[in-house]
């Protein structure tokens, strides 16, 4: 299967017209019909249903175009990578992570400079039990979660993100650095949903503790638990950096402060993997630094 007849297949199943394909590729009209005759034959199946001047995809042609775009695709981005490695540049990655990780801890590295050396050219946002997933089944070239990443995956511990307790600036404990995990029940709490692990380490400090919440709220979005937050519904209970004039207070369980562990995972077979461990490197030194903003960490 070649690489210009997925074009080919593409452009006709655009323009639904083998004529109207044949002008824009550009390719004489009966090759291309011949092309498309090829990869029906090859793929043991037809792929338009063909009507009077018209093509138009049947079932298995709309199963296989996103397959043939995707395979496309990664062929441009290799032909990218290896061209831009032939010149001497460093690799640029993509990575898929949980929102939160994005605008935390990956947009802030690269806004920063990162570490002068790979640099990441995209960031997919995934939940953190799909983050390993997507990676492999994405074009995206490491993963950044909240667990390990499973074999055959290389995995590397990145370093902890704190749980933050976060407030108005009209709330009581608005002048404080932390809060400890008993006063902190005797609040309304904005949390996230259990998909998200900042709300599994909640829940696990408040039952080792022997706690029970005043009242509770959850949220799918961090952004909009802030925002209640904000609005004085409560205290929200994130790993996101502060919006909308919040303050963050560290919270403190009997057993230390509440964090959330940060995992990169990739494929130990990369063509760049020495530059995602070189980009591992400078995500673990920029957790570190970041984690200094707090006081009792």
């Amino acid at each position: 299967m070649e690489l210009r007849v997925l074009r080919y297949f593409l452009a006709v199943a655009e323009a639904e017209s083998v004529t109207a394909a044949a002008r824009r590729i550009p390719l004489a009209q009966p090759s291309l019909s011949r092309q498309l005759s090829a990869l029906e034959k090859e793929l043991g199946v037809t792929l338009f249903s063909r009507g009077a001047g018209s093509l138009t995809l049947n079932a298995a042609g709309r199963r296989f175009r996103p397959l043939a775009q995707d395979l496309v695709r990664r062929a441009e981005q290799a032909a990218e990578t290896m061209a831009a490695m032939g010149r001497g540049e460093e690799a640029a990655l993509a990575v898929v992570a949980a929102a939160p990780t994005v605008a935390c801890l990956l947009a802030p590295f690269m806004a920063e400079g990162g570490t002068g050396g790979p640099a990441l050219r995209d960031a997919l946002q995934e939940e953190p039990s799909k983050v390993f997933d997507t990676l492999v089944h994405s074009d995206a070239d490491f993963g950044v979660s909240t667990t390990p990443a499973p074999a055959p995956l290389e995995s590397a511990f990145l370093g902890r993100t704190p749980v933050l307790a976060q407030v108005p600036p009209s709330h009581p404990w608005a002048g404080r650095t932390s809060i400890t995990l008993a006063e902190l029940v005797t609040e309304p709490l904005i949390v996230m949903t259990r998909s998200h692990m900042a709300r599994l380490v909640v829940d696990e400090a408040v039952s080792a503790a022997d706690l029970t919440p005043a009242d509770v709220t959850e949220s799918g979005s961090s952004a909009f638990a802030q925002a209640l937050a904000a609005r004085g519904r409560g205290v929200c209970l994130v790993t996101d950096t502060t919006r909308f004039d919040l303050r963050a207070l560290v919270v403190h369980a009997p057993e230390g402060p509440l964090t959330v562990p940060l995992y990169a995972g990739w494929d130990p077979s990369h063509y760049a993997d020495s530059a995602i461990r070189a980009l591992v490197d400078g995500l673990r030194t920029h957790l570190d630094a970041r984690l200094e903003q707090f006081p009792g960490l």
